[in-house]
This record gives structure tokens, C-alpha cells and sequence, in this order.
């Protein structure tokens, strides 16, 4: 079995998930392993995103070292040539194609993501992408911003579990003012269908980070309330945020200044322990403000930076210590461990696929 789960493996598949940020795939071919699977990645000529199989069927090169003719790719080895679809349509040493078509994706461009559906193609269904209205992205009166990867050596469970328990923030993030909230908040739950939400409400009176984020003409006397939620799209997404706030000393009349930031984490599987971990952010106030993209960017990857450390240093050690000694699990791991018999049902339905 494959911590945490009661199967050897962890990657659900039937799953869209973020491929790349939109101007990461150009007219230069990259490649990029998701799901344990080298992916080739460029554009067609009128710029649709193509996904395949990223090794060449003859000799196994890397198509990505090869070159774009119009909208086919040619290995760079011996220059075999597969259109955008993967049908092989040159062989230069014999001067034809061949019956052979290298396996593609389906992918789906929308707005600044790129998702790929790498699972059963019979099931392929572009309405189970997540839906971006919940979140604000391309929405009317939202801006988005601080769009960041990073890599990290260690199972996709892990940074799921890291999510949704944020008692961790006064000891791995202890930059951030206001931490000291997360450890005891009161917590109520949202579940449907595929969908978990994580609510914590706890109270939160002004600090030098909400000067930073709103403003000091912003600034609220007494004590707020403050709700911030961790909502589980499916192993591939997870929108956090900074808190939003319902009322100040009682009063739920709060200035739109005090606005809703949605912080947004890509999680796509690489390999069994490893993943790519894309972050972005959404907000309906400042919008366009260039001083608070920045500040934005620099504190995301800075924390993704110190999620990154923590993670790494579980997965070193962690089917030797899973081995030796049960795990314990308290209470601020109720949601996690929601999520994982969540993501373990996914897994169990694909038991019978090929993977």
C-alpha cells in the first residue's frame, strides 16, 4: 500500500488537471511528466495547445528535442514526423509514413490554464474542469495575479494534507501575523458531491499584514470575523485564502475595501512521489494594483517555498516511519482525512483501468 492509502497507488487519473500556465506552451516543443508520463507540449500554427506522448516509438528520444514542421512535430533523432494528432506521417529513410499514431490528450485551454485529461478517454468530459466562477477567475469584477510553480520531490497527498491543516502556519510560515487564530478556530464543514469545504471561523483584529494587503485608508478599529476556507475540488485543486471578512464588532456591513482574496493550488501528479504545484491568485478589490501583484508573488512563493522544505522532509522519510509506527491523527485532521477517504474512493473506481 501507498501512504495514505489502501492501494499501491496514489495518483488518481480520471482527473483534469493543470498542465502548464497558458504562455508556458509556445511554438517551441517542452516536456513535462505528469502522471508518471513524459508529455510533449507546443502549439499548432492558429496556436491550439497539443499534448503527447513525449517519446519517440523508434529509438525512445525525447520528442521535445526535436522541431515543429507547421503543426507536426519531427524527432530529432532520426526525424520520424507525428502531426498534432500523433499519426506518424514520415519516416524520411523509407519515404513514407506509417500505421502508427503516438498517443495524444485532450487538452483544453482556459483563460491562463491548461488542463489535460490523461485518464479513460470515454469519460472525457471538458464540464468536470473546475468551475471557474466559484473562484473568480476570468469573472467579471475579479483580477488575477501572481501566477507561480513550483516542484516539489514528494507525494501529492502530502501537499493536499498541508492544505487543508493550517495549524501549521505558526511554525512553518511564522511570518505571518494573525497565525496564532488557526489554532483553535471553529470549524464547520460543506460537502457534496466530489466537493469538500473546509470552513474555519475565528476572530482577527487589524495587523501589519492587512495594512499590506488592503491598505491603510482600509483600516478597521475592534475586532473582526473572520471566515477562511479550504475548499477541495478534487485531488487537483484547492482554493485557501487570506480570510474573508464577515463582520467588524458585530457589524455585517463591511466596505468592499475589505474584499475576498482567493488563493488557488494547482496539485499535478508527476510521479508517485513527486509533483508540480501551480499557484495563482484571484481578488475583487485593488483590482490591476501592480504594487500588491508583487507583494502577492513574493509572500505566495516565499510560503510555497517553506511548504516545499516541510513536504520534502516528510517524503524522505515517510514509508520507513509509516511502516514503524501508526500514524496520529488529532482533530485539526478531520478534514484531511475526509479528503483522503475522498480521493481513496476515486482510486478504487479506477482499480479495473489500465493505468
Amino acid at each position: 500500500m501507498a501512504y495514505p492509502f489502501s492501494s499501491d497507488q496514489t495518483m488518481v487519473r480520471n482527473r483534469w488537471y493543470i498542465a502548464a500556465f497558458g504562455d508556458e506552451i509556445t511554438r517551441e516543443p517542452t516536456e513535462r511528466t505528469i502522471l508518471g508520463k513524459p508529455v510533449v507540449f507546443y502549439r499548432t500554427e492558429a496556436g491550439k495547445p497539443v499534448a503527447m506522448y513525449g517519446i519517440c516509438p523508434h529509438r525512445y528520444f525525447p520528442l521535445a528535442q526535436g522541431r515543429l514542421e507547421g503543426d507536426a512535430i519531427v524527432c530529432g533523432y532520426h526525424g520520424f514526423k507525428f502531426d498534432f494528432d500523433g499519426k506518424c506521417i514520415e519516416i524520411p529513410s523509407q519515404g513514407t509514413g506509417a500505421g502508427f499514431c503516438q498517443p495524444s490528450y485532450r487538452i483544453e485551454e482556459r483563460g491562463s490554464l491548461c488542463w489535460i485529461w490523461m485518464g479513460d478517454p470515454d469519460i472525457c468530459d471538458p464540464a468536470s474542469i473546475p468551475p471557474y466562477e466559484d473562484f473568480g477567475l476570468d469573472q467579471p469584477g475579479w483580477y488575477d495575479s501572481s501566477y507561480n510553480y513550483c516542484h516539489i520531490n514528494g507525494r501529492s497527498q502530502l501537499l493536499v494534507d498541508n492544505l487543508l491543516d493550517l495549524t501549521h502556519l505558526p511554525y512553518v510560515h511564522h511570518h505571518i501575523p494573525g497565525a496564532e487564530g488557526m489554532k483553535d478556530p471553529k470549524l464547520r464543514e460543506e460537502e457534496r458531491s466530489g466537493f469538500f469545504n473546509l470552513i474555519r471561523e475565528m476572530p482577527l483584529r487589524w495587523n501589519p499584514f492587512h495594512e499590506l494587503i488592503y491598505g491603510n485608508e482600509a483600516k478597521f478599529e475592534g475586532e473582526a470575523w473572520v471566515e477562511n476556507a479550504s475548499a477541495v475540488y478534487g485531488p487537483e485543486l484547492i482554493r485557501t485564502g487570506l480570510g474573508t471578512i464577515q463582520s467588524i464588532d458585530g457589524d455585517t456591513n463591511v466596505p468592499p475595501e475589505l474584499g475576498t482574496i482567493h488563493i488557488l493550488h494547482g496539485i499535478t501528479p508527476e510521479t508517485e512521489n513527486s509533483v508540480h504545484y501551480f499557484g495563482f491568485s484571484t481578488r475583487d478589490f485593488r483590482l490591476g494594483d501592480k504594487g500588491l501583484d508583487e507583494f502577492q508573488l513574493n509572500s505566495d512563493v516565499k510560503i510555497r517555498g517553506q511548504d516545499k522544505v516541510a513536504i520534502e522532509a516528510v517524503e524522505a522519510r515517510l514509508d520507513k516511519s509509516a511502516a514503524f509506527q501508526r500514524e496520529l491523527l488529532v482533530k485539526s485532521d478531520t478534514g484531511a482525512v475526509k479528503v483522503r477517504k475522498m480521493i481513496q474512493a476515486m482510486l478504487d473506481a479506477e482499480v479495473s483501468q489500465p493505468a
